[in-house]
């Protein structure tokens, strides 16, 4: 195996590698170091946790001229949690250099990170939406923005931030080098390294691979307002030594601890709305074993690697087999059995289909005695196999909808979604193409319910914001 000084770093870097303890590059590192010294575009398929950092993170500062105080290198991350985390690993990297690495980020007051930059910064980490608030205040110029690195770029398509990142593209110098990351590549993202990359090499790293030995997978069909009831009982029958329960939003995330709590449910949430001084107490805790059962999102789960979970519930389904697969994978480690379990409702069975053919494995129906989980006498009782009600959006029709607020309001996607459920019949995978821009943003519904949407969702306030909803084009 190469080590990383066969990969032709220098030497400040090698020190700092060997100060941190790594010694053999990950498979993507190794890859990807070369082409990217060598000053090629990379686009690297490849998931948290395989090193990508320091996969573009090394290169760039090679990059770096640290006597020039302009911003030489910019990487653009989707949430502030990653941003953080990405900055500390480039200022671990880069110490033995002398360089200077800028986070800005939404929820920090924009003038002390304006202070930071004047003071020169050759490395900026940055979220989407703070970036371009910076750029359109004049505090951040990238036009010697040589290095620029996407960094889970399918998340900012999921984040509806692609019309934010070409914006900020377009600032960047045309004779740039670009590496993008991405756990997964939809077409949206192809297109765009296609129009913004020049001759891009691709990497790819095979996610984690899952064998029935390690991991038992079950799924449990339930309606969606009778899910956190299915959850409690799953979770009475299983009896985990521990347990990640993921679902989708920071607000759901909240909801369902308190819907468990009710329940009489000890859990505790983990998600980016939290301090980080919460965040880490709530890890340090789950990682010592003094907590049994997580409630988390994707994003804030991150760093956990955990040898005792022993279950994996998928409370809410991903939104591709890709972060399934990562999911589950926190199970069944080292040699260990782990079980992994699925609330879905009958509309998700499709995406469970694509889930199995995808990691190669089949996920059977969950059973605590011999059937399905039984209901108490408090939910309402449904028929297992009455005909699902007509989805408009099955086959991609779907009615635009306008929100009149935005970034500036301080409105995140999540907000949107919650407030759409909150107020109208609509479950959460009803709301889709959700972008949040700047002073408006759009959210896309089933035609039959548009109306009902405009009239009990307009009005309505979001952190302090009254909305008000228009259906697009009329």
């Amino acid at each position: 195996m190469p080590t990383f000084a066969d990969l032709g770093l220098s030497r400040p870097l090698l020190e700092a590698l060997a100060h941190l303890g790594y010694e053999r590059p990950t498979p993507i590192q190794e890859q990807a170091i070369p082409e990217l010294l060598a000053g090629r575009d990379v686009i690297g398929q490849a998931q948290t946790g395989t090193g990508k950092t320091a996969a573009f993170g090394l290169p760039l500062l090679e990059f770096v001229e640290p006597a020039d105080p302009e911003v030489q290198a910019l990487v653009l991350t989707p949430t502030r949690e990653l941003c953080i985390q990405v900055t500390q690993a480039l200022r671990a990297y880069g110490e033995r250099r002398g360089v200077e690495i800028v986070a800005i980020f939404g929820g920090a007051p924009i003038r002390d990170q304006a202070a930071y930059l004047r003071q020169g910064a050759q490395v900026v980490v940055g979220t989407v939406g703070r970036v371009m608030d910076m750029m359109s205040r004049h505090y951040l110029m990238l036009s010697d923005a040589r290095y620029v690195v996407l960094d889970e770029a399918d998340e900012m398509l999921d984040l509806g931030f692609l019309e934010d990142v070409e914006t900020i593209l377009s600032r960047c110098p045309s004779g740039r080098q670009t590496a993008l990351f991405s756990a997964t590549m939809p077409p949206e993202i192809r297109r765009l390294a296609e129009t913004r990359m020049f001759d891009p090499i691709t990497i790819k790293v095979r996610a984690e691979t899952l064998t029935i030995d390690t991991v038992d997978q079950f799924y449990v069909e339930v309606g969606e307002r009778e899910k956190a009831g299915a959850l409690a009982r799953v979770l009475k029958s299983e009896r985990p030594d521990q347990a990640i329960i993921f679902v989708r939003t920071k607000i759901g995330a909240d909801r369902l601890a308190r819907a468990l709590g009710d329940r009489g449910v000890r859990v505790k949430a983990l998600h980016g709305d939290m301090t980080q001084g919460s965040r880490d107490g709530v890890m340090l805790a789950f990682k010592g074993g003094r907590e049994r059962l997580l409630v988390a999102t994707d994003i804030a789960a991150r760093g956990l690697d955990i040898s005792g979970v022993s279950h994996v519930v998928n409370y809410d389904l991903p939104n591709s087999p890709d972060v399934y697969v990562h999911r589950i994978g926190r199970t069944g480690r080292v040699g260990r059995s782990g079980r992994a379990i699925s609330l879905i409702t009958h509309k998700q069975r499709r995406e469970l289909a694509a889930i199995e053919r995808h990691a190669n494995t089949r996920i059977g129906e969950w059973s605590s005695n011999g059937g399905p989980p039984e209901r108490s006498d408090d939910q309402p009782r449904r028929p297992r196999h009455t005909k699902p009600h007509a989805r408009d959006g099955a086959q991609g029709r779907r009615v635009k909808l306008m929100i009149g607020a935005g970034r500036a309001q301080g409105l995140e996607p999540a907000d949107l979604i919650g407030a759409i459920v909150d107020h109208s019949h609509l479950d959460g995978e009803d709301v889709t193409g959700v972008r949040v821009l700047e002073r408006f943003s759009f959210a896309e519904v089933p035609p039959a319910k548009a109306d009902e949407v405009v009239r009990s969702v307009a009005g309505k306030r979001v952190r302090g914001t009254e909305l008000k909803l228009e259906v697009a084009g009329r």
